[in-house]
């Protein structure tokens, strides 16, 4: 087994048995092999979805993963991700200048910059979705490369979160972002870690019931996040780390060994969370990565 990212044959399987299918609860029928590279700790698994595009240009994916693909169950779910997508990125960098998030969903996070920016492009495969933000006025492509298109070298700020760990060919992914960018753009691409110490603190169940899953095909480190990005050729390349869940969380998990259990009591204060939070990203152990480039 050649990892993909980096072609080193030193690899080694890391899990072998059922994984998370979707939402919640849900399993695949048969085992899957996980794979970690041994030089640029890139995590991945080869079980393919059929017909990707169908899967994730129709209602399936999220039918599969949220229970339905309503315009206003995707706000009442992401909304609230808008603040946190904010502090990755900062809130100076995006006015009067034209900006893409690639994997925007019904643009939840567009409609905040939506007034501030020069212009907005939004990619998105969900035809459903691109209707949607097609009526907000949005610039409107399936996927990247057509975008490139219409504004190759004219892009200042590129965004996409949680959607680098579903493509099959990353590199080209960061290839495109890339192409869209002016010299001196900006992307910020986000996504979930290893979650090094939920695994250390419970191994396959956690592994199981929510970190490996047929739509992640990877999870990536950021020793493999920086050879994908060097090989490319941007000129500035940086990480910063953030833990989205709190203390409650890992106590809920560790109590009931399963997600949505997180502990509510009065001894889980806001110090008490910021502090994990702070431990978390200082270690580099946190649960999401951000990969900062500049062309």
């Amino acid at each position: 087994m050649i990892c993909k990212i980096c072609g080193s044959e030193n690899n080694k399987i890391i899990y072998c048995g059922l994984i998370r299918d979707g939402g919640l609860g849900k399993y695949t029928i048969d085992k899957v092999a996980i794979y970690q590279c041994n030089t640029c700790k890139v995590i991945w698994h080869d079980n393919q979805i059929q017909n990707v595009k169908h899967y994730y240009e129709s209602t399936e994916y999220r039918n599969t993963l949220e229970g339905g693909s309503e315009e206003n169950l995707f706000y009442a779910l992401h909304d609230k991700e808008t603040l946190d997508k904010l502090t990755y990125t900062g809130t100076d960098i995006y006015r009067d200048k034209i900006v893409t998030d690639i994997g925007c969903g019904c643009g939840a996070f567009l409609d905040f910059l939506n007034g501030v920016a020069q212009k907005i492009v939004a990619v998105e495969p969900s035809e459903t979705y691109r209707r949607i933000m097609s009526e907000k006025g949005f610039s409107t492509y399936a996927y990247t490369d057509s975008a490139i298109h219409d504004y190759s070298t004219q892009v200042d700020v590129v965004t996409s979160f949680d959607v680098i760990e579903h493509v099959e060919y990353p590199q080209k992914f960061l290839t495109d972002i890339f192409g869209l960018l002016k010299t001196g753009g900006k992307a910020f691409v986000g996504t979930p870690t290893d979650a090094p110490i939920m695994r250390k603190l419970l191994g396959d169940i956690y592994e199981k019931k929510l970190l490996y899953s047929t739509q992640h095909l990877w999870i990536f480190s950021e020793e493999s996040l920086r050879i994908l990005s060097k090989d490319i050729g941007f000129s500035k390349i940086n990480f910063k780390y953030y833990q989205r869940y709190g203390f409650g969380n890992m106590i809920g998990w560790v109590k009931d060994k399963k997600p949505g259990t997180a502990i509510q009591e009065n001894f889980i204060t806001d110090t008490l969370n910021c502090l994990w939070k702070n431990q978390c990203v200082d270690q580099k152990l946190s649960d999401y990565i951000v990969l900062e480039l500049e062309k």
